[in-house]
């Protein structure tokens, strides 16, 4: 197959792309990303979601299919209803980006005789994967660590996965301590939920501030346990100093006005904020063990051995009194985001993944 042939077979193929609220909520920025690059890439791009949230993803060509959650017992006839909203255009491949959206898509799939995309950003999805895979797919990871976990599940060898980093806006130059007058700020985006990390992180920032550390934190974050955690801030004589922000708008903005950024637990998925972070040049602080490889203790972030507060606050202590090691591990990271994380190298090798299953279609389609 020629170059010419190859790339007018990819501008004929047309992706629908499964989208689920957790997803949206923790992954939106590589969302946006992944489409807009893929409309330069391919045929056409719908996103098929039953969050309405995720409408915001909608831009130019890149439409959204939004339908009703296919519950019981109304589950059958929503579906054709679904079906009735994308039959206008059949897909020739849908794309899954996540566990909850995993069981739509391979009915959608199956529907259409289209091809079949799994795509893996958090060890749930591997786990609902194992469950609920169907015969004919394709899985791209997000991840090395990701990649391992189906080989290890799966035992697939590692040809049939592709790895496929998310991809993020880099920045020039650092944004940690460019102001040495100003006081150090932290900045965290974990939610406020059960097991979100916020209460490791508060009592992480007591003993810095117990250390005579001068400090302001900034927590983004939103959730039910919101309450329960400013009571905490209170407790630990922290509410002069910890700040809880509804930001709006670009987060990329607030990332440009802070020096460390914190994900106080060992992160089981990839959010688009954490890579945004690194792209952005901040100091960032995470915990060993994450299933996202773009932390490399030392060298574009510091990791804490395990997530407590006495060994979070070693690891923020350590730029809170060493600024150029913490310049020096922002340089590294956008060095590293920008070889590793582009939203070009995504979106063509998302499509590539397409191509290659829609060629493997072609002998089928001659003999037929």
């Amino acid at each position: 197959m020629d170059e010419e042939t190859t790339l007018n077979e990819i501008k004929r193929i047309d992706a629908v792309i499964c989208i689920d609220a957790g997803v949206y909520a923790r992954y939106r920025a590589v969302l946006r990303h992944l489409c807009v690059g893929l409309i330069d890439e391919i045929s056409s791009v719908r996103l098929l979601t039953s969050a309405a949230q995720a409408q915001s993803l909608t831009l130019g060509p890149v439409k959204t299919v939004l339908y009703k959650p296919l519950r019981w017992p109304q589950a059958t006839k929503r579906f054709h209803e679904l079906a009735a909203a994308l039959a206008d255009r059949p897909p020739s491949v849908v794309h899954a980006m996540s566990a909850q959206s995993f069981d739509v898509a391979q009915r959608v799939a199956a529907e259409f005789d289209a091809d079949l995309v799994y795509e893996i950003t958090a060890l749930q999805d591997v786990a609902a994967l194992h469950v609920s895979r169907s015969g004919k797919h394709r899985i791209i990871c997000a991840s090395q660590p990701l990649v391992d976990q189906c080989i290890q599940k799966f035992g697939r060898a590692r040809t049939e996965i592709s790895l496929i980093r998310p991809g993020v806006i880099c920045a020039s130059e650092p944004t940690c301590f460019r102001d040495e007058d100003n006081i150090p700020t932290i900045l965290s985006t974990a939610d406020f939920t059960k097991n979100g990390g916020v209460d490791t992180l508060l009592n992480a920032l007591k003993l810095i501030k117990e250390r005579n550390h001068k400090f302001l934190a900034i927590l983004l974050g939103k959730g039910p346990t919101e309450s329960r955690l400013r009571a905490l801030t209170r407790k630990l004589g922290l509410d002069s100093i910890v700040v809880f922000a509804r930001f709006e708008g670009d987060i990329l903005k607030a990332m440009v006005g802070a020096d460390i950024f914190v994900q106080p637990l060992i992160e089981d998925s990839i959010s688009a904020r954490s890579v945004q972070a690194l792209g952005q040049g901040m100091a960032v602080v995470s915990v060993a063990g994450s299933v996202n490889d773009a932390y490399i203790n030392g060298e574009t972030a510091v990791l804490a051995k395990h997530p407590t507060p006495n060994d979070l606050a070693g690891a923020i202590e350590s730029l809170l009194v060493d600024h150029e090691l913490a310049q020096q591990l922002g340089a590294n990271a956008i060095t590293h985001m920008k070889n590793n994380h582009t939203m070009s190298a995504m979106a063509e090798n998302t499509a590539q993944v397409y191509q290659n299953m829609a060629e493997q279609r072609q002998p089928a389609t001659s003999a037929s």
